[in-house]
């Protein structure tokens, strides 16, 4: 009995995992099928998303409702058609309105490049640093701030034995500020006691 149920779940399985493989198989098809050339109209929106509207405040040549941006827009569409590229169509509106004024998504060059990549790269140094820094606080723990570096050994019982001659005389001088403190404050003395 446990024979046929362990072989019902294997095909259970195999199915459900062609099924999987299937699907998967059906949705990449589907992926690089797809034309990779856009509409017209997408391309045209595409391309209006990316300008500014010069009459409305705040919104691109695709979403304005103003004459002007229609006007735009059947320029663009009529540019689309001739066969010009994107940048093309942008490099015109650029020259005829200011590239300040009406390029909505600043261009890949120049000082703009610059502005976009040095701020990402600064970041990028400042993680990789502090993962230099980190990976050598773990190498030589004498390297970390006083607060992050590895707590040693407490003194006393089977620990007293391996401390180094530096730790013991630390630990000499504490024992000495202890008692001092506790004979000239009593309060001292007495959270000492409560302690031990």
């Amino acid at each position: 009995m446990k024979a046929r149920n362990s072989l019902q779940q294997k095909r259970s399985l195999l199915l459900l995992l062609a099924t999987v493989a299937l699907i998967a198989a059906v949705w990449s098809w589907l992926f690089f099928a797809t034309p990779s050339q856009p509409s017209v109209d997408q391309r045209v929106h595409d391309i209006a998303s990316q300008l500014r509207c010069p009459v409305c405040q705040g919104e691109s040549v695709a979403d304005a409702p103003s004459g002007l941006a229609l006007q735009m827009r059947g320029i663009i569409r009529q540019q689309v058609l001739a066969g010009k590229s994107d940048s093309e169509i942008i490099q015109y509106f650029s020259s005829r309105y200011g590239e300040g004024n009406i390029v909505w998504v600043p261009q890949w060059q120049g000082f703009t490049l610059l502005a976009w990549l040095v701020p990402i790269g600064l970041l990028l140094a400042g993680f990789l640093f502090l993962f230099l820094v980190v990976r050598d606080w773990r190498k030589d723990p004498g390297l970390a701030p006083a607060g992050l570096a590895r707590p040693q050994p407490a003194a006393g019982g089977a620990n007293s034995a391996s401390l180094s001659e530096e730790d013991a005389e630390l630990e000499r001088y504490r024992a000495q500020l202890e008692q001092e403190l506790a004979s000239d404050d009593p309060l001292f003395s007495r959270s000492i006691k409560e302690a031990n």
